[in-house]
C-alpha cells in the first residue's frame, strides 16, 4: 500500500507537463488549415449560392468537436485506452460492417453514413492502433513465435482491411497496414516475419488492384500521367499539377488561385488542399507545411523514445506514423506520384470525422507526453494491484530511429526514483529482440531462472 501511495505521488508530481512544442505545431497546422479552407472553398460556396463563409464555418464547428476530443484525450490517462481496447475494437468492427449496408455511396465508394461527414474508417484507424499496441505489449518475447506473432497479427489485419477494402477505401487500408507493420517490427517481430507479412500484403493489394475496377482505374490514371502530369487525361491529376506549377517559388497570393474555381480542381478545400497551397503560397508555402509535419514527427518520436511504458511507446509511434503517412499520401497525390485518393491532409483539410480523429489521436499523444521518463499512470485491470512499471523505451526506439538500425548501444540506464536500472540491448534488426521496453529484462530473468534450476538439479 505504501508503495502504491508513493507511486501515486510520483505520478502526480511528474505527470503534469504536456509537450508544448507538439501543441504549438498542432496549433500552427490547424490555424493555417482554417485560413486555407476558407481561401479554397469560398468560390464554390458562391457558386452554390450560399454564404462565402459556409465551408469555413462548418470547419470551425468540426474544429470545436475536434478540440473537445483533443482536450479530452489529453486529460484521460492513456492506460484507459489500453484497458478498453477490446470493446473499442468490437465497436469499430461493427461500424465497418454497418457502413457497408447502411452507408451513402459517393464517387463510386460507400465510406460514410448518410450525410457524408461520418466515416467509420477514420476512428477505426486509431482504434486498430490502440488494440494492436495493447496486444503486442502483452506478448513480450513471444512475438517472435510465428504462432503468437505473425499468424494472429495477419488474421486481425485481414479482417479489418477486408471490411475497409469492401467500401472500397484502398488508401485507408494502406495506411492501417503500413502503420501496423511499423509497430509490429518495433515490438520485436523478427525480420523474416516482417518480410513474409509484407509479401502477403503486397500480393493482396496487387490482387485487389487488378480485380477491383475502382482501384484499377485510379492506378491506371497514375501510370498514364507519370510522364506528363500536366497533360494527363485524369482531371484531378492534371488540375493539381497545374496549380503547383502556377504557384512557382512565391505563389500567386492568398485568395488568388484560379485552379480552385468551380470546374477546375475538385474538392479543393479537402482532398486537394495541398495543391491550392502550392498555387497561392508557392514553394515556400508547401515547404512550410512539410516543415510543420517534420516537427510533428520529431516530437512524436521523441515522446515515444522517452516513454517508460511499452504500450505507450508503441501507441505513440503508431499515431505519429499514421499522421505522417497520411500527409505523405496526400502530398504525393498533389505532385502526381500517387493515384488520386480521398485522403485529407491532417489538421489542414476540411473534414468531419477525419479532422476529429486526427485531433483526438494528437490528444492521446499529448497525454503520453505527460509521463515521459516517469512511471505510467495507474489504470489497473481487474486483479492487478497497481500500475505496471516498464523500463525506458528510449534505449531501443530512440537508438533505432536515430541510428537507422545501423548502430548499437550498451551501458546502464537508470529510471526515475524507485525503478530498477536496466541495461539496454542492441538496436539492429539482427538483434532479434524486442525494440521497445522489457525484452532484455525478461530474457535475463528467464536465464536466471534456468541457472537456478540447473544449480538446484
Amino acid at each position: 500500500m505504501a508503495l502504491q501511495v508513493s507511486q501515486a505521488k510520483q505520478i502526480g508530481r511528474f505527470g503534469t507537463s504536456f509537450d508544448w512544442a507538439l501543441a504549438t505545431v498542432l496549433t500552427c497546422l490547424i490555424l493555417f488549415g482554417s485560413v486555407m479552407v476558407f481561401s479554397a472553398s469560398y468560390p464554390w460556396a458562391l457558386e452554390n449560392q450560399v454564404s462565402p463563409f459556409y465551408y469555413v464555418l462548418l470547419q470551425l464547428r468540426w474544429l470545436g468537436v475536434g478540440l473537445v476530443a483533443l482536450v479530452g484525450a489529453a486529460i484521460v490517462p492513456y492506460r484507459i485506452w489500453e484497458r478498453w481496447s477490446i470493446p473499442l475494437m468490437a465497436i469499430g468492427l461493427i461500424s465497418l460492417i454497418a457502413v457497408i449496408f447502411l452507408g451513402e455511396s459517393r464517387f463510386g465508394a460507400t465510406r460514410a453514413f448518410p450525410g457524408g461527414r461520418v466515416q467509420p474508417s477514420e476512428p477505426v484507424k486509431v482504434i486498430v492502433l490502440i488494440y494492436i499496441s495493447t496486444w503486442l505489449a502483452s506478448k513480450g518475447d513471444r512475438i517472435k513465435d510465428i504462432n503468437y506473432g505473425l499468424i494472429p497479427f495477419g488474421v486481425l489485419m485481414g479482417i479489418v482491411t477486408g471490411l475497409i477494402v469492401a467500401q472500397p477505401d484502398i488508401s485507408t487500408t494502406i495506411l492501417i497496414v503500413a502503420t501496423a507493420l511499423i509497430i509490429f517490427f518495433l515490438a520485436g517481430a523478427e525480420l523474416k516475419q516482417l518480410i513474409l507479412g509484407g509479401f502477403v500484403a503486397a500480393v493482396t493489394f496487387w490482387l485487389v488492384i487488378t480485380r477491383n475496377s475502382y482501384a484499377s482505374r485510379r492506378v491506371s490514371a497514375l501510370l498514364e500521367s507519370i510522364q506528363s502530369p500536366l497533360n494527363s487525361s485524369e482531371w484531378q491529376i492534371r488540375e493539381a499539377s497545374q496549380a503547383i506549377v502556377k504557384g512557382g517559388p512565391l505563389g500567386v497570393g492568398l485568395g488568388n488561385s484560379t485552379e480552385k474555381l468551380p470546374g477546375n480542381l475538385p474538392l479543393s478545400w479537402s482532398d486537394n488542399i495541398f495543391a491550392v497551397i502550392g498555387e497561392e503560397m508557392g514553394l515556400l508555402g508547401t515547404l512550410l507545411v512539410i516543415l510543420l509535419f517534420t516537427l510533428f514527427v520529431y516530437r512524436g518520436l521523441r515522446i515515444a523514445s522517452e516513454s517508460t511504458d511499452s504500450f505507450a511507446s508503441l501507441l505513440a509511434v503508431g499515431i505519429t506514423a499514421l499522421i505522417i503517412l497520411q500527409a505523405i499520401i496526400h502530398i504525393a497525390v498533389a505532385v502526381a506520384v500517387a493515384p488520386p485518393t480521398g485522403v485529407t491532409l491532417p489538421f489542414v483539410s476540411f473534414g468531419g470525422s477525419s479532422l476529429v480523429t486526427s485531433m483526438g489521436a494528437a490528444g492521446i499523444l499529448l497525454n503520453i507526453s505527460r509521463y515521459r521518463g516517469q512511471p505510467p499512470p495507474a489504470a489497473p485491470r481487474r486483479g492487478e494491484a497497481g500500475p505496471r512499471p516498464h523500463p525506458s523505451a528510449g534505449d531501443r526506439i530512440r537508438g533505432g530511429l536515430a541510428n537507422a538500425f545501423k548502430s548499437t548501444r550498451s551501458g546502464a540506464s537508470s529510471g526515475p526514483p524507485g525503478q530498477t536500472a536496466h541495461a539496454p540491448s542492441n538496436i539492429g534488426w539482427w538483434n532479434r529482440g524486442t525494440r521497445i521496453p522489457g525484452s532484455r529484462r525478461r530474457r535475463t530473468t528467464k536465464n536466471q531462472r534456468a541457472d537456478r534450476r540447473d544449480r538446484s538439479g
